[in-house]
């Protein structure tokens, strides 16, 4: 095989490992018009991401055996099938339930295509290019995981959220001829007997069971029958399926791949880098959309420095890796994403989109160190196990991913609820110490209290109740009914004091004058002179009363500026307090991942051997 066609048939398989990943977040920004198309609720459109990545978590492992097993190109040709096929039938939908079964079938498609990359790729250059083919694939896979909200963000902003899912079918066919034309076939030959059932079964039952339960158990509740049993029963899958794969004769799964410690802690620190992903990729994004409002384009263009970032940390990592080893690579990597995790919490409404997009290079550069842990993982297996080795720690990172789902948007939720609850108590508070009329405070107690009814999301606020808030209070602040006085020590309590003085005289005024008029009119008949005075007096006694009641008005319009002014501040306030509390909702959830990062990092201590003395 000339080394034009081993290149060509190696960008085949990255294609499809950039697929196959890509797809485990590009969806999510896509939700709401899924949503909005289907007339459907958020709950029941979160299956179309939930049902892809339980896909993926729960076959890669069987997949890479059955690759191992019948050959790697045959199955990756299948998996293309099915993923291409199936990414069409997505994007041809006609309903939710389609849409949701469509992606199983495309996730089964991915959890195929996925891990068998990597020995294919070994295949293609050999063992001694491992690590060159190890930092490719980690990179395309860190590239892709990070870069679905981006790139999903722009597919929405110019066209129908359906490309979300037909941007894969021309890429398919690109993949499925070059590899078809341009990749031999490879097998474990180790491998013999049929592939163990009962195991296949367990292991998809115990990986179904946890994934199910770390991904729903927000939206079911920690404590509900449904997620105990399963989070119960997956455990209890994958203790038995350990006993099973210990006793038979050919295993699904060689637990004698675990005393080789690289990979099983390089799995743990991949699992962590799948883990920390949540927080730039998702729970920022939740900041950006949904506290500071931008687009979904915008935000997206705010987060892809973290894949930009990854494509040349990846690289960069894998030639330290080479000099220095596994270990401080991995290691630095780690303590620099919970690094960027912890400067994550200190943005609020007012930080630069500099200093944010810094920060999110500072997290790029972490995740592509880390990522390092996918060479690390496979470098003291045999070539022949390179496979289920790769099932193994792209498995983790999945499951890693839905662990830090589970987590973290869970401790956002609970961290903006509470948040919620101090911002409606402090907003009451605000609203009672300004001097409103008791009609406006009434009106401004019901929205506020409609404003925070709602709960279990990350949404402080709608738009439209926000806008509803501003338009009660504005038409219940045109009612002139026992108006409040201007506050003391304001300039419109001087003006209205002086106005009320002003008027208090004009009203004297209009009494004296008035008696004379009286008078006058009593004399009138004995005197011409005084009866053209008489005349003369009432006219100004009409003019003192137009006077007194432009006086009036403008008491009223001074006690409505006031109450004006009072609102627009109470408003000011109001907004102030929000973005303080939920600001420190969001950064308690990033100080939760990188303490978890934190204190897992030694892991990486374990990523490699200690070179044997000669």
């Amino acid at each position: 095989m000339s080394k034009a066609t081993k290149i060509i048939g190696f960008i085949g398989l990255t294609i499809a490992m950039f697929m196959g990943t890509l797809d485990s977040t590009i969806v999510n920004i896509a939700l709401p018009k899924i949503m909005t198309h289907f007339n459907a609720s958020l709950t029941d459109t979160s299956w179309v991401a939930t049902i892809y990545t339980l896909a993926l978590a729960v076959f890669m492992i069987t997949g890479s055996k059955i690759a191992d097993r019948y050959g790697r190109k045959k199955i990756m040709l299948l998996g293309l099938a099915l993923f291409g096929g199936f990414s069409a039938a997505c994007m041809l939908a006609t309903s939710l339930p389609e849409l949701i079964a469509f992606r199983f079938f495309q996730g089964l498609g991915g959890a195929i295509i996925t891990p068998i990359v990597l020995p294919m790729g070994i295949e293609i250059f050999g063992k001694a290019h491992m690590s060159k083919v190890a930092s490719v694939v980690g990179a395309v896979t860190a590239l892709a995981a990070a870069g679905g909200p981006p790139i999903g963000g722009v597919i929405i902003e110019y066209a129908s959220w359906r490309w979300v899912f037909g941007i894969n079918v021309p890429l398919t066919i690109v993949a499925f001829l070059i590899i078809a034309m341009g990749v031999r076939e490879s097998y474990d030959e180790s491998l013999a007997g049929r592939i163990d059932l009962p195991g296949t079964v367990l292991l998809t039952l115990g990986l179904g069971g946890l994934t199910f339960g770390l991904l729903e158990g927000r939206q079911y509740g920690w404590q509900s029958g449904i997620i105990l049993g399963t989070l119960i029963g997956g455990v209890l899958a994958i203790g038995l399926f350990i006993f099973i794969e210990s006793k038979v004769k050919h295993p699904l799964l060689e637990l004698a791949l675990f005393r080789e410690k690289t990979l099983t802690a390089s799995s743990l620190v991949y699992f962590l880098t799948g883990f920390a992903l949540v927080s730039p990729t998702l729970i920022l994004n939740y900041f950006l959309q949904d506290v500071l409002n931008d687009t979904a384009l915008h935000a997206a263009l705010i987060i892809i420095p973290v894949s930009l970032t990854i494509m040349i940390a990846m690289p960069l990592g894998t030639k330290l890796f080479d000099q220095v080893g596994a270990v401080p690579v991995t290691l630095i990597g780690l303590l620099v994403m919970a690094a960027s995790l912890l400067l994550l919490s200190f943005i609020t409404t007012t930080t630069p989109k500099a200093v944010i997009i810094t920060f999110l290079v500072i997290n790029g550069v972490g995740f592509g160190f880390s990522s390092v842990s996918l060479v690390a993982s496979v470098k003291h297996l045999p070539k022949n196990k390179s496979g289920i080795g790769s099932g193994i720690v792209n498995a983790a990172r999945q499951i890693g991913t839905c662990l830090g789902i589970a987590i973290l948007v869970t401790v956002l939720d609970n961290n903006v609820n509470t948040a919620k609850q101090h911002i409606h108590q402090d907003a009451i508070q605000i609203v009672d110490r300004q001097q409103l009329s008791p009609k406006v405070n009434k009106v401004a107690h019901q929205q506020l209290n409609s404003l925070f009814s709602t709960t279990g999301s990350a949404k402080l606020t709608t738009k439209n109740k926000q806008t509803n808030l501003r338009r009660a209070l504005k038409q219940a602040a045109k009612s002139q009914v026992d108006l409040p006085q201007p506050q003391k020590g304001t300039d419109l309590h001087q003006i209205y004091q002086a106005q009320k003085k002003l008027a208090l005289a004009t009203d004297k005024l209009k009494a004296g004058n008035q008696q004379l008029a009286l008078t006058l009119t009593k004399l009138e008949n004995q005197n011409t002179a005084i009866s053209k005075l008489s005349v003369a007096s009432q006219k100004i006694n009409l003019g003192n009363q137009q006077i007194s009641q432009g006086q009036k008005k403008l008491l009223v319009g001074l006690k409505q500026l006031a109450q004006k002014e009072a609102l627009t501040t109470a408003l000011r306030k109001i907004k102030h307090t929000k973005n303080r509390q939920i600001s420190q909702a969001f950064s308690h959830t990033y100080l939760v991942g990188a303490v978890i990062v934190l204190i897992l990092s030694p892991i990486a201590l374990l990523t490699d051997r200690k070179p044997l003395k000669s």
